[in-house]
């Protein structure tokens, strides 16, 4: 992708003109997202601070859920369909959230710190995962919606597969950044994100499942 043809970058942030609009490396130093250093220093993590807080989320997601679901393949089921709601999620913040276009630079700001900044330095290590200070409190909110709707045993079974498929998406999406992948099938998942990312921001939305492009047609073919 050339640099101008990228919306996000043109974009960028219209409150920060010192942005760079144009891509750049991952040992390039981070491209700044708050002016304040303290917030600033919130928008990094390791994969390793990722999977271990997650995997202590999850753990008391999964503990809770087997506690007080009675019927092992009814919770499965739940579970499944967790799965099944995340991915729809996935695609449908990442195609309309994530790139959202509008000519307000409010908008526009806020489409930079949880999206922009990431198409200007794709392959930095510590910002291609979602910091866990905003994940857990958003999945803590999720988590209560849906015990409000099924009770504590199903809703908690639901929200296991919903924030499995976190999990797995955003570790995906650490990889096809950080790692080789060149072996079959995890190249497929590299090559599929690294073309929205390099020949055209606007298909191949989806990560954890890259199919999902062809089922909503915006799989982009060469």
């Amino acid at each position: 992708m050339s640099e101008s043809s990228s919306r996000l970058i043109r974009t960028a942030d219209p409150t920060q003109p010192s942005i760079p609009h144009h891509k750049l490396s991952k040992k390039a130093p981070p491209v700044r997202i708050f002016r304040q250093d303290w917030m600033e220093s919130l928008t990094f993590i390791s994969f390793r601070t990722f999977l271990c807080c997650c995997f202590v989320f999850e753990s008391i997601v999964l503990t809770i859920t087997v506690e007080y679901n009675v019927h092992f393949w009814h919770t499965i089921l739940y579970i499944v369909y967790g799965l099944f709601i995340w991915l729809l999620t996935e695609y449908t913040l990442h195609r309309f959230i994530f790139h959202f276009s509008s000519e307000r630079k409010m908008i526009q700001r806020l489409v930079y710190i949880f999206h922009g900044n990431h198409h200007i330095q794709p392959n930095h290590p510590y910002r291609t995962l979602m910091p866990v200070i905003v994940t857990l409190p958003v999945g803590l909110i999720i988590w209560a919606l849906f015990v409000f709707l099924l009770k504590i045993g199903l809703g908690s079974a639901l929200f296991l597969g919903f924030y499995l498929g976190y999990i797995f998406y955003d570790s995906v999406h650490f990889a096809t950044h950080n790692f080789q992948m060149k072996r079959f099938p995890f190249s497929l998942w590299k090559r599929h994100h690294l073309l929205h990312h390099y020949r055209t921001e606007e298909h191949n939305y989806a990560i954890s499942v890259p199919w999902l492009d062809k089922v909503f047609r915006t799989h982009f073919k060469l």
